[in-house]
């Protein structure tokens, strides 16, 4: 069945459920190189086509009927970078992406604890400051929330890594995303009633901005001077030279 699929014929389909088809050509090309390398890369890692498919299915469900008709764009990112896949050393890695960084991206490294992700290098992003969604307030009833939260520990950047609640001690990002909070990039403002939490960025903040991504194609970068912005380490290749 792995044989047989054609990953070229959906991609269009997911990268549509990644990006928003407002953004330029060139930052949808490389988003839609990072689809496909991820998609080979889950393969090489022994994951199956069934469950790729299925997680594919479970995006799709989350948009609605309007947002299902494709922009010719997606299909044009697909057709121009045709096999196109980002390695370190001609080996797949994991390429984590976000909506709007907090005005750096994370070090891979230190989010992860692990040397295996030291090629997601943390990468200066002043543009994406300049985003209109970059400041968002969550106001939540301090009642549904334990009495006491103090954030424990922030990485380099910012990002809320361990938040005590009460006599538990959580894991930022899990805190945020519980939450329903734009990032674990956030402050904490009580008032009478209520607990607000302001949050610098939209997502986890590692690997590639599209906003900022998207800064850079408008200022005519092409997608793999893109994504060698923030894959420094890495560079494209086509899926025939890896297999």
């Amino acid at each position: 069945m792995n044989q047989k699929f054609n990953v070229e014929r959906i991609l269009p389909v997911v990268t549509a459920t990644q990006i928003d088809k407002n953004m330029k050509l060139e930052t949808i090309k490389a988003q839609t190189i990072i689809a496909r390398s991820d998609y080979y890369r889950r393969l090489e890692e022994k994951e199956s086509l069934l469950d790729i498919l299925k997680g594919l299915r479970r995006d799709l469900e989350k948009k609605s009927f309007s947002e299902w008709i494709l922009d010719e764009k997606y299909e044009r990112a697909a057709e121009e970078t045709r096999g196109e896949v980002l390695v370190r050393n001609y080996k797949l890695e994991l390429l984590p992406y976000h909506q709007l960084s907090a005005g750096r991206t994370r070090n891979g490294k230190e989010v992860l604890h692990s040397d295996k992700y030291k090629y997601l290098k943390s990468v200066k992003c002043d543009r994406d400051k300049e985003a209109d969604d970059y400041l968002s307030s969550f106001y939540i009833s301090q009642v549904d929330l334990p009495k006491n939260l103090i954030v424990k520990k922030r990485d380099s950047v910012g990002y809320v890594t361990e938040i005590r609640a009460d006599d538990m001690v959580l894991e930022g990002e899990t805190f945020s995303r519980e939450l329903g909070l734009a990032s674990s990039n956030f402050s904490i403002k009580r008032s009478k009633n209520n607990i607000c939490f302001l949050c610098k960025g939209k997502g986890h903040g590692l690997g590639f901005s599209q906003y900022g991504g998207d800064q850079l194609a408008k200022n005519k970068k092409t997608a793999e001077e893109i994504l060698t912005t923030y894959f420094a380490d890495m560079q494209i290749v086509n899926v025939r030279e890896i297999k």
